[in-house]
C-alpha cells in the first residue's frame, strides 16, 4: 500500500470581520475547519496493516477553538446506522497546549469534543475504527498527533515519523507487513515454527494458532 501523505500550503492570508490575519500556519477556527474537512479518512482496527494518513506538520498560531459538531463526517457513514455520523476527536499528543471538552460521551475516547488549541505545532491523523461491539461498529476520528520532529521514546518510523510504543504497531503501519506476520516477530528476530501466535480477523474475533515461516497461522477461535 502506498504511503498517504496530506499536504497543505501553509501561508495564508486570511480576514474576518475588521480583523486580519497572515501567518505562516492557522491562525483561526475557519481555516482549520476547511483543513480537517478536506481529510479522507482511513479504516483502521487491530488487524488493519498499511501506511495510516496523516497531514504534514501545521502550526497554530495563537489560540483557535473548533466544535467537533463542525466536522463532516465521512462518506461511509452517510447511509449506514452502524457508523456514527459525528467526528470525534482523540489527544495522541497530550500537550498541555490542548484542551478538549467532551460534548457527548457515546464511545470512551472517541466523543465529539470541543478542541483548543494554543501556539503549538502538531499533525492530524483521520481514522474510522473499528469499535464492534460497541454501540457502532466504525466511528470517525481525528487523532491528535506530535509533530514530526518530536523526539521519540520508542520507534520512529522513517517514512512519516509517527512515533510507536509498540513494535507490532510500528511493524503493521510502518513496515507495512500484515498482522498475521507482524505477530510472528519483534525488532530482532521472526519466531520459530510452532511458535504460539494469535491475531484479531476483526474488532472481537481473535484467531490462535502457530507460526510457520514468520506468518501466523490460525486454527481455532477465542
Amino acid at each position: 500500500m502506498k504511503q498517504k501523505i496530506i499536504i497543505f500550503l501553509t501561508c495564508i492570508s486570511f480576514t474576518i470581520g475588521l480583523s486580519s490575519c497572515e501567518c505562516t500556519g492557522v491562525c483561526n477556527s475557519f481555516q482549520l475547519l476547511s483543513i480537517l474537512n478536506s481529510l479522507e479518512y482511513e479504516y483502521y482496527g487491530p488487524y488493519s496493516s498499511g501506511h495510516l494518513p496523516i497531514t504534514e506538520d501545521i502550526q497554530i498560531i495563537g489560540t483557535v477553538t473548533l466544535s467537533s459538531e463542525l466536522l463532516i463526517a465521512p462518506e461511509e457513514c452517510a447511509n449506514r446506522n452502524d457508523c456514527r455520523n459525528q467526528v470525534g476527536f482523540e489527544d495522541m499528543y497530550g500537550a498541555d497546549a490542548i484542551s478538549l471538552s467532551p460534548i457527548s460521551s457515546d464511545i470512551p475516547g472517541f466523543s465529539p469534543a470541543s478542541l483548543t488549541l494554543t501556539n503549538i505545532k502538531l499533525r492530524f491523523r483521520p481514522l474510522l475504527i473499528d469499535t464492534h461491539p460497541w454501540l457502532y461498529n466504525h466511528v470517525p476520528v481525528i487523532m491528535l498527533m506530535p509533530p514530526s520532529d518530536q523526539e521519540c521514546n520508542g520507534i520512529k518510523c522513517e517514512i512519516d515519523q509517527v512515533c510507536y510504543d509498540r513494535y507490532q504497531d510500528y511493524c503493521q503501519h510502518c513496515l507495512a507487513l500484515s498482522h498475521q506476520g507482524c505477530v510472528c516477530r519483534d525488532e530482532n528476530v521472526v519466531f520459530p515454527d510452532g511458535t504460539f501466535c494469535q491475531f484479531f480477523i476483526s474488532g472481537d474475533v481473535i484467531m490462535m494458532g502457530e507460526c510457520q515461516d514468520g506468518e501466523c497461522l490460525g486454527g481455532w477461535y477465542n
